[in-house]
C-alpha cells in the first residue's frame, strides 16, 4: 500500500511540475504573440526551443517510462486509452514540426507568417493540457484501480532509481 501510495503520489508531483511549466510556456509565447509589432526572431526561436525541450521533458516522465509499459496489455479499456493518448502524442510531435516550418518560412517571408506561427504554438500548448488531463482524469484512476500494490512496488523502486540518477545528475551539473 506504501508503494502504491507513494508512486501516485510522485506521479501527481510531476503532474503539477508539468502543468506550471506548461502553463508559463504559454504565457511567454503569449508574450511574443502580443508583441508581434517587431519581428523578433530570436524571441520566436527561443519560444520554440523551450517547445522542443518541453516535449522531450514530457515524453521523459515517469508515466511515459513506467507507468504506461506496466500496464499496456492489462486491460483492453487501458489499452485503447493508450492509444488515445499515442495519437495526441502524436499530434503534438506533428504540430511541433509545423512550427518548425513555419518559423523557416516567417523567416523567409517576414512578419506576415508570425501571427500563423504563434497561433500554432498556442495550439500545441492547447493540444498539450488536454492530453496531460486525460492522463490525470482517466489514465491515473484506472491504473490505480487496476494496479496491485505487488505490481506497484517495481513502479516504485523505477521511480527512486530515476529520482536518484536526477539527483547525482543535478548534483554533477552544480559542481
Amino acid at each position: 500500500m506504501l508503494t502504491t501510495t507513494y508512486s501516485l503520489v510522485a506521479i501527481s508531483t510531476e503532474q503539477k511540475n508539468v502543468l506550471s511549466l506548461l502553463s508559463r510556456l504559454q504565457h511567454t509565447i503569449r508574450q511574443c504573440w502580443e508583441n508581434l509589432k517587431e519581428f523578433d526572431l530570436p524571441q520566436l526561436e527561443a519560444a520554440l526551443n523551450q517547445l522542443t525541450q518541453f516535449d522531450r521533458y514530457c515524453q521523459a516522465r515517469k508515466v511515459e517510462l513506467y507507468v504506461i509499459p506496466a500496464v499496456r496489455g492489462v486491460a483492453e479499456e487501458v489499452d485503447v486509452l493508450l492509444a488515445e493518448l499515442e495519437s495526441m502524442t502524436a499530434c503534438g510531435v506533428a504540430i511541433l514540426r509545423s512550427v518548425k516550418e513555419q518559423l523557416r518560412h516567417a523567416i523567409e517571408e517576414g512578419a506576415d507568417k508570425l501571427n500563423e506561427l504563434c497561433k500554432t504554438m498556442e495550439v500545441y500548448c492547447e493540444h498539450l493540457f488536454k492530453r496531460l488531463a486525460k492522463e490525470e482524469n482517466e489514465l491515473l484512476p484506472m491504473v490505480g484501480r487496476i494496479l496491485t500494490p505487488e505490481e506497484w512496488f517495481p513502479i516504485a523502486a523505477k521511480f527512486l532509481l530515476d529520482d536518484a540518477h536526477k539527483n547525482k545528475s543535478s548534483l554533477m551539473h552544480a559542481v
